[in-house]
């Protein structure tokens, strides 16, 4: 053995067994004078005359981090838990298919599943039950610890980490919360709002920012009570995520009709010109494009009178100047496209979503009434509301062939605003084909020109068509406690409107006396369809301005009917819970 051990190694040496008592699985005795020298043999090797040979101890691996966390599960709620192998593989999903649609929360692709998890407890399980499939009672249990965790961290904690603005902008991306109209809606809302606020209270474009730049600093002072506060300044990441805050505020269907509660300040500006002068990641494109359609969307807000409105108290009248700021900001919606590349049919959603702003900017019109010629300005002011109708079903058209387009692979993916694009469309091109009680519109002409059944019919095929590939893909299907999907509940509406629309659309035969083939084809699905037991109250329902408002907002799940029954154009298809 060589001499240049050191005492501890020998020390390790004789405390180990020599080889030849390790092979007959014996104790090696060590004489009580051998100590630490390594020449000394063992009693039962000295008793027989043999070598005695002590072997070199091998140094013991550690098992690093990586081997340990591959026997890693993580676990939520009762029967919803994932291996990493599994995590990584649903977070590669969501970075590939999901975030390009929503990029307001990306992930680093150096960022493990298991980083993530440990780092963003909160945001790991955001995103993966927007992309895990579950059982519906799994998907509320999933909800119901949404709501817990962020309400104990952003009220009672008072917690405004990025992490929670992160996963309330990813949750309500592709939550249900739209369906659930009220206050579980709004709570979640309010506290990502709410988040916003506080991230950009304390910046250049917070509430001093009105004042001089050189006086805010002292201005601070004062309002932390001598205290010097310092001016923030986003990373990227937050600033994203503050972005995200602002798109998802100003995009639910409540905002699409009234005012934003978070504004387009200087400060949001700032962020998109941080976030495009850094061209980070590839899908802040996406990002900018999504935000400038938004702030163009805010202001067509602005420029109509708001429909609320006392009852019985007369529609606003369409003044002739309208048409000089529906024209400005035509043109502002046409330089999005040549401004900004990624706006183009090779991104299919992006570009669908781009084609229905077009549709948001004439439908304001609908609720608005021509001047009649004793209110009129001008000669020509009654009908100057017409060129707008007109450029509204040009833009339906557009619009909806755009959408269908879309691939049913992608709509498992979707975002809520394009699911919110595809009814907007729909409300939209009902309540102008149903504009027949003017003078300044045609409805016969327009129905020619927009074949709304087709349409609708293409719409509900398309949500069936898209429950059938995730059912058989493995994708989420969101499932109410009937186990019907939000796909199967889609396409029945679009049938039932469809239903519906026919039974408004086409007069009975004896009050017309010429119709073309298409009208008189129609008016024959309409009278059998009418003429159903459980149907004969569809005839008396009234779409006035109220009701288009109300279904633009909540769809026509708030009026009763029987799901269970099968439309006359309709497969079977899993009934639909009735909301009376």
């Amino acid at each position: 053995m060589s001499d240049g051990g050191s005492p501890d190694i020998a020390h390790a040496r004789k405390s180990r067994a020599c080889i030849n008592c390790a092979r007959l699985k014996i104790r090696c005795r060590w004489p009580p004078d051998s100590g630490h020298n390594e020449s000394t043999d063992c009693s039962r090797c000295s008793r027989m005359n043999l070598t005695c040979h002590v072997p070199e101890p091998a140094p013991r691996k550690r098992r690093g981090v990586g081997a340990r966390q591959t026997d890693k599960t993580f676990y939520l709620v009762p029967d919803f838990s994932l291996s990493v192998e599994k995590a990584e593989e649903y977070l590669n999903i969501y970075r590939t298919r999901m975030v390009p649609n929503f990029p307001f929360v990306p992930i680093p692709p150096s960022t493990t599943a298991a980083e993530l998890h440990d780092k963003k407890r909160f945001l790991f399980w955001c995103i993966m039950q927007a992309v895990v499939p579950q059982t519906a009672a799994v998907q509320k249990a999933v909800d119901d610890w949404v709501r817990r965790h962020a309400a104990m961290h952003v009220i009672v904690l008072k917690d405004n980490s990025i992490e929670l603005l992160q996963g309330l902008v990813v949750y309500v991306a592709w939550g249900e919360v739209h369906q659930l109209v009220g206050t579980n809606a709004n709570s979640l809302l309010q506290m990502a709002i709410g988040l916003v606020m506080d991230f950009t209270i304390q910046t250049l474009g917070g509430p001093l920012g009105w004042m001089p730049k050189t006086l805010q600093a002292d201005a601070w002072v004062l309002v932390g009570r001598g205290k010097q506060s310092e001016l923030t300044k986003h990373t990227l990441e937050e600033q994203r995520a503050i972005l995200g805050g602002y798109f998802i505020a100003s995009s639910v269907p409540a905002a699409m009709r009234k005012y934003s509660q978070i504004q387009f300040t200087p400060h949001l500006v700032r962020c998109s010109k941080a976030i495009r002068e850094a061209s980070e990641l590839p899908s802040d494109q996406q990002l900018l494009a999504l935000i400038r359609m938004q702030n163009v969307g805010d202001r067509i807000r602005a420029v109509f009178p708001s429909p609320d409105r006392e009852e019985g108290e007369p529609l606003p009248i369409f003044r002739e100047h309208f048409n000089v700021v529906l024209s400005s900001i035509r043109k502002e919606i046409l330089a999005i496209e040549l401004e900004e590349p990624i706006v183009n049919k090779e991104q299919p959603i992006l570009w669908a979503h781009y084609k229905t702003l077009m549709v948001r900017l004439y439908e304001p019109c609908l609720g608005l009434r021509a001047a009649s010629p004793l209110e009129a300005v001008t000669p020509t002011e009654p009908y100057s509301r017409t060129e707008a109708l007109w450029h509204c079903l040009q833009a339906i058209q557009t619009s909806s062939a755009a959408l269908l387009d879309l691939e049913v692979e992608v709509f498992a993916y979707l975002p809520f605003n394009l699911i919110a694009d595809v009814a907007y469309s729909m409300m939209a091109s009902h309540r102008l084909l149903l504009e027949d009680t003017t003078n300044d519109w045609d409805v016969s002409m327009a129905r020619q020109k927009l074949d709304l059944p087709e349409i609708t019919r293409r719409v509900g095929d398309k949500f069936e068509e898209a429950d059938r590939v995730a059912l058989v893909v493995g994708q989420k299907r969101r499932l109410f406690e009937d186990n019907s999907s939000r796909w199967s509940n889609y396409a029945h509406r679009a049938r039932w409107i469809r239903q519906w629309y026919l039974t408004k659309a086409v007069p009975p035969p004896h009050e017309t006396t010429t119709t073309t083939t298409n009208q008189a084809q129609l008016g024959s699905e309409s009278t059998a369809f009418l003429n159903e037991a459980n149907l004969s109250w569809l005839g008396g329902i009234s779409m006035d301005q109220g009701f288009w408002e109300a279904m633009m907002l909540d769809g026509p799940g708030q009026i009763p009917f029987d799901a269970s029954m099968v439309l006359p154009d309709q497969s079977m298809l899993p009934p639909m819970p009735s909301t009376s």
